[in-house]
């Protein structure tokens, strides 16, 4: 891989991680195009992805910090405003057990079955969740999340295994069809993505077989994902308050149908 292989993989991460488009399906396919076989950069992909997850906390540091402290606050310190933190990083916590699961038991089945047609037809699927969400979810008002609320998203979170599948597309839809506010159901998503981010990339890391790390390349994906997935999650949560998902849909249908005849 050459610097400028790695820049465009870790714009197309920045870019693909928080829009509902799936940043696996769009890695797979930009890596087969330039002819990189996705099994050889195995550490790149996980130092692309921590550019991601710093990211998006730096985004929410002020959110992650409050509800870091109050779930470590002592009860006689806590008022209503820390309870309600308290109460959301545990259903964060919750949340995440779909996706730690289903990872830790299917992630080799799934990379056994795994080629482009998967992807084709995973785009699709998010596309039409997607489509599905805007039009039965888009009446929420909720502002706040229950455990089961978490439990429901966390495991369409953890549809996100497939290549295809977004994770942020997936867990917003989630949301919003559990009749949770849009721009509620975006944030959750958010949050929610930092335990389960972090998790994965800790369980990457130590389940790697090998560990070959090309130093200047690395740093240029991973520097070149975290700005693009700073702007990418600002325009997200403009997308979601303007009711545009649509958009979303209808390019991963067209990118969805393009692999299929791609792969004939």
């Amino acid at each position: 891989m050459d610097p400028i292989e790695a820049l465009v993989l870790g714009v197309i991460q920045g870019l693909t991680e928080w829009l509902p488009v799936s940043s696996s399906g769009h890695l797979v396919i930009a890596q087969e195009m330039l002819g990189l076989p996705a099994g050889e950069n195995l550490v790149f992909d996980l130092v692309v992805h921590l550019g991601t997850i710093v990211a998006v906390c730096l985004f929410f540091r002020k959110e992650l910090g409050r509800i870091i402290l109050s779930m470590f606050m002592g009860k006689a310190r806590r008022g209503d405003a820390e309870n309600a933190l308290r109460k959301l990083g545990f259903l964060l916590l919750l949340g995440t057990v779909p996706a730690a699961v289903v990872g830790v038991l299917l992630t080799e089945q799934v990379e056994d079955v795994f080629d482009l047609r998967l992807v084709g037809a995973a785009l699709m699927a998010n596309a039409a969740l997607l489509l599905i969400s805007e039009r039965y979810g888009a009446g929420g008002s909720r502002k706040n999340a229950s455990a089961i609320d978490a439990l429901v998203i966390g495991m369409f979170q953890a549809l996100a295994i497939l290549p295809g599948i977004s994770r942020s597309g997936s867990t917003i839809g989630g949301g919003m069809l559990r009749g949770l506010e849009r721009e509620t159901a975006a944030v959750f998503a958010f949050l929610l993505s930092v335990p389960t981010l972090l998790g994965a990339f800790a369980y990457g890391m130590l389940t790697l077989d090998r560990f070959e790390l090309a130093l200047g390349e690395s740093a240029i994906g991973c520097a070149a994902a975290f700005i693009t997935g700073l702007a990418s999650i600002s325009y997200l949560l403009k997308a979601v308050r303007q009711k545009r998902l649509w958009v979303f849909a209808a390019y991963c249908l067209v990118l969805g149908i393009a692999v299929l005849a791609w792969t004939l």
